[in-house]
């Protein structure tokens, strides 16, 4: 008599119950794994963007970019002025020479809403502006008193010596990529709703995935990733900046440029 030697179908079942056991367990730490690569890649690009603004400083006597100059493009070039939608990546791409730094690696809409530098624009654009935003508090030189930007076409980026706290003021971050559910294509973080006029109780808005505070957003493992003024970029959840305020109480005390502490 012959002996066929095979695995009963309780055996297989076992054996294919654990390897669902196992693949349900490893999954989810390859996923996280791989997010963390995809966080580490963009706090680069953010460490690449502040050298960049930094240098743009140097160049024009210590100021800093405004976030967007408008419609009108960069006057010094007309040739582009259609297209430019001329803003604060382009001011500092020359110093960069890199659109893909702009764009994060876990930016789901970053294939379609690509940066790109406003003399490569074939068409005007409000939507391709990548996936970092600047701090609206720098546009124009600050008004400490009001603890905002003060209106005018004329008025002038804020000067580096006027961060009364670098280490702990938001610089540049990451945003929904496009157009936000507001409908606004700006390419900056916390706009006039939300900082530096007054706050509602709760900004986080928890009802949309990733959450953000309005353009800001969290999708790195429920954390931003957030460029400071003194150069160092960091993973921040949201809760920790808006629940840092001024001593008004309301405002958002990491998007201003005074010393709140």
């Amino acid at each position: 008599m012959r002996c066929h030697l095979a695995f009963t179908l309780i055996e297989l079942l076992i054996v294919i119950a654990i390897i669902a056991l196992l693949a349900a367990i490893l999954f989810p730490v390859f996923a996280r794994a791989r997010e963390n690569a995809r966080r580490a890649s963009c706090q680069s690009n953010l460490k690449q963007i502040g050298l960049g603004i930094i240098q743009y400083a140097q160049d024009y006597d210590e100021r800093l970019p405004f976030f967007f100059y408008g419609a009108n493009g960069d006057a010094s070039d007309p040739a582009t002025v259609a297209n430019a939608r001329y803003k604060w990546m382009d001011a500092i791409f020359p110093y960069i020479k890199s659109e893909q730094v702009f764009m994060c690696p876990s930016d789901t809409n970053a294939s379609t809403y690509k940066y790109i530098y406003h003399k490569n624009l074939t068409a005007t654009s409000d939507q391709n502006y990548g996936s970092y935003g600047m701090n609206l508090m720098y546009r124009y030189d600050a008004q400490p008193s009001l603890r905002q930007p003060p209106t005018g076409s004329n008025a002038a980026g804020i000067m580096l010596a006027a961060l009364e706290d670098a280490s702990g003021t938001v610089w540049v971050g990451d945003i929904v990529s496009g157009q936000d559910s507001m409908g606004f294509g700006w390419p900056c973080l916390i706009s006039g709703s939300y900082c530096p006029t007054i706050q509602p109780a709760s900004p986080v808005t928890t009802t949309v995935t990733p959450r953000r505070i309005e353009n800001m957003v969290a999708r790195h493992l429920e954390t931003t990733d957030v460029l400071f003024t003194d150069g160092h970029v960091k993973a921040q959840r949201l809760e920790s900046l808006a629940n840092r305020r001024a001593p008004d109480g309301v405002t958002l005390a990491a998007f201003t440029i005074q010393n709140d502490g």
